[in-house]
């Protein structure tokens, strides 16, 4: 056969394959449901998220979306299996500023790379978290509860979710400004902090917004600053860090979609813009109001760009912290 047939045939088999894979990509979703991987247990707000995402995203793409829950290591066991997945759209995760970006600074090996191993989707919407003290706590500011760490070192207890959570972090910055007259107690459940506050063993917690709300509303706590630069739709009537002086305090929960690596710009195209639809619908704003979320959605290099900012940061919390998980 003469070169010029081969050349022929060659391009033919290139034009081929090039239509064949346009061809696949049109016809996402197929009939496959597509897997949204969660790196949490069943239950909190990351779970009531998915599920809220899932149910919006089968409606769109008129397709089934499952949600899989994979906890363990702080998130790492689920993002490593979601970074192993194929990448042809049916394999998606949603994930959270701790297995994004702190864990990589907490833990010696996570088990993937957040910018290497993943395609960005979208962002989704943040949180911050809050200083709260019990009712019966005579301690009314943020101010006044630094000062009374500065003056009681050593015997200001505040709890949080964990070595490394963001309660854990949010303490910490506020410990700074206290000179250091704060003691940390971990636990391993967000609610054994709570209980221990209101029984009067905590001084302080710093939970995410969504645990906050119900007790603010029951009485049984206060909320005295919320750690952002704009006030929570969620608690207008607590002022920011910001506001009160303390324009570093800043301290929040973000939640973002990603695929594995790999996956078709066209897929990704096609989920950023359903995800932009769901989370500007008026009553998926207000059911992630209700979790305590702030809508923060945008072309899939918003999520590059806060990651290439947050990764960074948050390594340095950890290091002042002192934070080890293993």
């Amino acid at each position: 056969m003469s070169a010029a047939a081969l050349f022929r045939i060659a391009v033919a088999t290139l034009a081929f394959a090039g239509v064949s894979t346009a061809h696949a990509n049109d016809a996402w979703p197929g009939r496959q449901p597509i897997m949204m991987l969660l790196p949490a247990g069943p239950g909190g707000s990351s779970d009531a998220l998915a599920r809220l995402l899932a149910e919006q995203f089968g409606t769109r793409l008129k397709q089934s979306v499952v949600v899989q829950n994979r906890p363990g290591a702080a998130g790492n066991i689920g993002m490593a299996q979601a970074a192993r997945a194929r990448p042809d759209g049916y394999s998606i995760a949603l994930s959270w500023t701790g297995p994004m970006a702190t864990n990589l600074a907490l833990y010696r090996d996570v088990g993937f790379d957040p910018k290497r191993d993943f395609a960005p989707i979208g962002m989704i919407g943040c949180t911050p978290n809050v200083l709260a003290v019990s009712q019966a706590s005579p301690i009314g500011s943020l101010s006044g509860f630094i000062d009374h760490a500065r003056s009681r070192a050593g015997s200001t207890f505040y709890g949080s979710a964990g070595i490394g959570s963001s309660w854990h972090l949010a303490g910490e910055m506020v410990n700074r400004k206290a000179s250091n007259g704060l003691v940390h107690v971990p636990f391993t459940q967000p609610g054994q902090a709570l209980t221990e506050m209101l029984g009067g063993r905590l001084d302080a917690i710093f939970p995410v917004l969504p645990m906050t709300v119900p007790h603010v509303r029951a009485g049984t706590i206060r909320a005295l600053a919320v750690f952002s630069k704009a006030r929570s739709t969620v608690l207008p009537e607590v002022p920011t860090t910001a506001e009160l002086g303390y324009p570093d305090l800043v301290s929040d929960t973000c939640f973002a979609l990603l695929a594995p690596a790999g996956t078709p710009a066209d897929i990704i195209g096609r989920l950023n813009s359903t995800l932009a639809e769901i989370v500007e619908m008026p009553s998926m704003k207000e059911r992630m109001r209700d979790l305590g979320l702030t809508v923060t959605t945008g072309a899939p290099s918003l999520l590059t760009d806060y990651l290439s900012e947050e990764i960074p940061r948050q390594a340095a919390l950890v290091a002042a912290s002192g934070a080890k998980a293993d």
